[in-house]
């Protein structure tokens, strides 16, 4: 009951994922007095401006994002980043896309039963666009929910329909710069909405979010809206989920009226 407070664990690819996606959740589930702890596979060492000191670089980022969303502490659990390649040729040794689902399912489920988690969210089956490191984070996450024998975990993704409405969203972007890296057909984005079971108001929650992400600044740079601007709400001010299992929080949330 949303009257109790619940634990519920973002896995996340790399720093600033947690804010994009999820960040308008995690703050509405603070204002709740719930209790919400990310979990990153890698620190995104690969990202722009890759360089020996970058994974320390994000993981300050990270934690700094997380204070603003009202998140505990975050948790590394040091996979290597895989960068954008398809390719297991082209990753680095030891990169988290090419890691043992099993092994690193078991890492994730004993992280959640030392929590006490209640559920669990990570990606979409495509990674929301295809990154490597999200759709691995899929598998893992799925395999650790069955492991940690939560009853319930989501999927995050984007409603691609919305999309087609508002301005360009940071995950379509990203969609077309992994496009260049596939010789085939590139991975859609996100799920049509008819394949969404919770979609979650977070406008109430955006200076938040905004605030998140800006605090990724060796990723995001000077402009956190990612070109959208005045239009940041409508592009941002709704996070979208696949929930396996019992309803949950998430459901709770999207049923809930947002403050204005």
């Amino acid at each position: 009951a949303a009257s109790t407070m619940s634990t519920i664990v973002f896995f996340h690819a790399h720093p600033d994922d947690e804010a994009i996606f999820t960040g308008g959740t995690i703050a509405r589930l603070a204002e709740l007095g719930h209790r919400s702890i990310v979990v990153f596979a890698t620190s995104g060492e690969l990202g722009a401006g890759a360089g020996p000191e970058l994974a320390a670089e994000r993981q300050a980022e990270a934690r700094s994002a997380c204070a603003v969303l009202g998140a505990e502490r975050p948790v590394f659990l040091d996979h290597v980043d895989s960068g954008l390649s398809p390719d297991p040729a082209s990753r680095p040794t030891g990169a988290f896309a090419d890691c043992g689902v099993d092994l690193a399912a078991r890492a994730l489920a004993a992280t959640l039963e030392h929590i006490r988690a209640d559920a669990l969210v990570t990606y979409d089956s495509g990674g929301v666009y295809g990154h490597p490191d999200h759709v691995q984070a899929h598998h893992v996450g799925r395999a650790a929910a069955t492991i940690a024998r939560l009853s319930t975990w989501y999927e995050v993704t984007v409603d691609r329909e919305h999309l087609h409405f508002v301005d360009t969203h940071v995950a379509a972007l990203a969609g077309d710069a992994m496009a260049a890296h596939f010789v085939d057909r590139a991975p859609a984005v996100g799920l049509s909405t008819v394949e969404i079971s919770t979609t979650v108001d977070v406008s109430g929650a955006l200076d938040r979010k905004l605030r998140a992400i800006a605090a990724h600044r060796s990723q995001v740079g000077d402009d956190p809206t990612f070109g959208a601007g005045a239009g940041f709400e409508a592009v941002y001010g709704t996070e979208w989920y696949v929930r396996h299992g019992e309803r949950g929080l998430l459901d709770d949330l999207a049923r809930a009226a947002q403050p204005t």
